[in-house]
């Protein structure tokens, strides 16, 4: 009901004779509610409805932890061994030749005549023999700080004794003398520059060798320069080298390049060597 409809059965309402109907318009008027009545029974239930559509498949659930591993199954029977082949015939033994008689033992030569004695040498003076010779703590160091130029096939002169314990140094020769036989370890530097002066001023190496000079020549070690060098470049050449020696053998270093080369102080030393008894 409406507003307007409302109003209408209330001014309606004002001089109605119906006694009923003015109570429901009245009633109606002043929105009065009755007192709620009982509730009736339950109605029965009506006609399921038709099923509705499938909806959209869900997402795939996480997967499942993985089911213990079953039991090994028993192992099979093994196969039969098939059969030995047959083992073969083991040949006869030859006989064994008869042993040949032996040779008759050939004749002694005769004893050829012995030459005559020869005179007997003289006995050669003996060296004299430095300070604690028969140490093993023999030894000698030797140093120079020149500038001295060493021509090709020339022995090296370095100056300067530091040590010499039983093994003598002579700088004129450039030679250092041993004082009993045994084994020696000697070590060396030499800081040089080429002298090389062709005119195209090719590199070389420079390179030097410890020789034997007494009582015979022999060669005992080389060494030179890692790389070569250009005119006036200067280089280190390195060594040590272990010998065996006889009493009063004689050494020396030599300039074995293809050019002179000039000793070239390093801060203060141009060249140094030891020598030392070992054994």
């Amino acid at each position: 009901m409406n507003q307007e409809d409302y109003d209408r059965l209330r001014d309606k309402c004002k001089d109605c004779k119906d006694s009923c109907l003015c109570e429901v318009v009245r009633c109606l008027v002043n929105d009065c509610t009755g007192p709620t009545g009982p509730r009736g029974a339950t109605g029965p239930t009506g006609p399921t409805g038709m099923t509705g559509a499938t909806g959209a498949t869900g997402a795939t659930g996480m997967q499942g932890p993985t089911g213990p591993t079953g039991a090994t199954g028993a192992t099979g029977m093994q196969g039969p061994t098939g059969p030995t082949g047959a083992t073969g015939a083991t040949g006869a033994t030859g006989m064994q030749g008869p042993t040949g008689p032996t040779g008759a033992t050939g004749a002694t030569g005769a004893t050829g005549m012995q030459g005559p004695t020869g005179p007997t040498g003289a006995t050669g003076a003996t060296g004299a023999t430095g300070p604690s010779g028969g140490s093993f703590n023999a030894a000698a160091m030797v140093h120079d700080e020149t500038n001295t130029v060493v021509p090709i096939n020339e022995a090296i002169k370095p100056s300067i004794t530091n040590l010499s314990n039983g093994i003598t140094y002579d700088p004129t020769t450039g030679e250092f003398t041993v004082p009993q036989t045994g084994q020696y370890l000697i070590n060396w530097w030499f800081n040089a520059r080429s002298k090389n002066t062709n005119t195209e001023c090719e590199p070389v190496a420079l390179g030097i060798e410890l020789h034997q000079t007494y009582p015979g020549f022999n060669l005992i070690a080389h060494s030179s320069t890692h790389n070569r060098l250009s005119c006036c470049d200067t280089g280190t050449i390195s060594g040590n080298a272990l010998f065996a020696a006889n009493t009063n053998d004689k050494f020396r270093f030599v300039n074995t390049s293809n050019t002179d080369f000039q000793l070239v102080p390093n801060d203060r030393y141009s060249a140094s060597f030891s020598v030392t008894r070992i054994n």
